[in-house]
């Protein structure tokens, strides 16, 4: 890469660690200081946990039609901005309802934040290289949730101090796109005018609710540890912040092994991977349940836990490229929207189970609805299969991709969570944008 490409692939990343890593996932680390202070019940604190993802489900819908309005750029610091604003909302809050705005606003950066960077990838960079910048950009959730932990550290349980200095990176991180997102959206007529006239089929497919499932049920499964895993921790096993931090770093770099997904998957078969990474995550939240006061244990939970979420979304990739491989974009959207959509559910389940009948119990239960899932199951439908792969094939290499799950390689090395496609948004913010116009006539 030359230097401006490396410059893009560095903001990138940062938005990406800002958005999701310190304002979408830090608020589990601090979690045990902030109920605390401020008063928070675990229910109430499951509620606020969801926040962040029901902001991340609103801001998607929305980005889409940013990015065609106001250009990558633009969508790309207002999204650092956004991080920052829910940061500071944050850090000052003094009661529940406050802190709850502040992380519902400041989830509305992870949405805000995918699609520019993608349309961004897509415009600068060569095609050749889009898959490696897209990587390493894609790598910044994990490397924010490894940060915060040292900054917990320094920090030394003062939340508020932690959360100011986030606001300062999100800052910082504004600034850099400022100086080094593109002015122009090149390529975005000539793909819309190519993804216009390829054949595809319907949205709803005959196997697609197996997916949903699925992925509802795993990212329901996920959300009790990343709300209420710090506090495990601290009142079962009865260690100090500082093993939470060293718990929360060890989750962020054990979440690098989820660039193993696509291997594995071609390896071992899709459904033998997505049972087994959902039986690592069962064992991760019995660990923790059952035996909190083992050093070990905890630490093998963190990093269990750590690679086998970010495994379960790679193996969700590949089950919906798989599904859709004549419409990748909803391949990719999907999977990650349902998601999102279980842990909003998720996080005040664990709350109100937590509150009536304690941490043990509420992470038992959220075990054995990983392993619940593990009933469920890709099947192949060799019809379907041999069509969409004729649409593909037909489609070649006439079509500039967008990112490289969306270009010739079918399953990327790694691709996070946080990271919906522009294809999706943008067709979401065409209807929206024909919708508006039609209203308006």
């Amino acid at each position: 890469m030359n230097r401006s490409e490396m410059r893009l692939v560095l903001a990138g990343t940062l938005l990406t660690g800002v958005s999701y890593g310190l304002a979408r996932f830090a608020y589990g680390l601090f979690l045990p200081s902030m109920r605390e202070d401020v008063g928070l019940g675990p229910a109430i604190a499951g509620i606020i946990g969801s926040g962040a993802y029901v902001g991340y489900c609103l801001a998607i819908v929305a980005s889409a039609l940013l990015v065609e309005r106001l250009g990558a750029r633009r969508v790309a610091i207002a999204a650092a901005l956004v991080a920052a604003g829910g940061m500071t909302i944050v850090a000052i809050s003094t009661s529940a309802l406050w802190l709850a705005g502040g992380i519902l606003f400041a989830g509305l950066s992870t949405g805000l934040a995918s699609p520019p960077m993608a349309q961004a990838v897509s415009a600068s960079i060569a095609p050749a290289r889009q898959g490696r910048a897209n990587t390493v950009i894609n790598a910044g959730t994990s490397l924010g949730v490894a940060v915060s932990g040292p900054v917990a550290f320094i920090a030394t349980g003062q939340w508020r101090l932690a959360y100011a200095a986030f606001v300062v990176a999100a800052l910082l991180n504004a600034l850099l796109l400022l100086m080094t997102m593109p002015r122009a959206n090149a390529g975005t007529g000539r793909q819309s005018g190519s993804r216009q006239e390829e054949p595809r089929g319907g949205l709803w497919r005959p196997r697609a609710l197996m997916l949903v499932v699925a992925a509802t049920s795993a990212g329901l499964a996920s959300a009790a540890y990343w709300t209420f895993s710090s506090e495990a921790v601290v009142m079962l096993g009865h260690f100090d912040q500082a093993m939470t931090n060293i718990v929360w770093i060890l989750i962020g770099v054990a979440g690098l092994i989820g660039s193993l997904a696509g291997d594995l998957v071609k390896r071992l078969g899709l459904n033998v991977t997505h049972r087994a990474t959902l039986a690592a995550l069962a064992l991760s939240l019995g660990l923790l349940a059952l035996i909190p006061s083992s050093l070990p244990a905890v630490l093998f939970s963190a990093a269990l836990f750590g690679g086998a979420y970010i495994m379960l979304t790679g193996v969700y990739l590949v089950w919906g490229i798989r599904l859709y491989a004549d419409r990748p974009a909803i391949g990719l959207g999907l999977p990650f929207l349902m998601i999102a959509v279980g842990q909003i559910v998720g996080s005040p389940l664990a709350g109100y189970l937590i509150g009536s009948r304690g941490y043990a119990f509420c992470f038992i239960v959220f075990g054995l609805i990983a392993l619940a899932t593990m009933l469920v199951g890709y099947r192949p439908d060799e019809k379907q299969d041999e069509r969409q792969e004729e649409v593909v094939a037909a489609r070649g290499a006439c079509r500039k991709p967008v990112s490289s799950a969306m270009s010739g390689s079918p399953v990327p090395r790694f691709y996070m969570p946080a990271m919906p496609p522009l294809g999706l948004m943008d067709r979401i913010g065409r209807s929206v944008g024909d919708w508006l116009r039609s209203v308006r006539r």
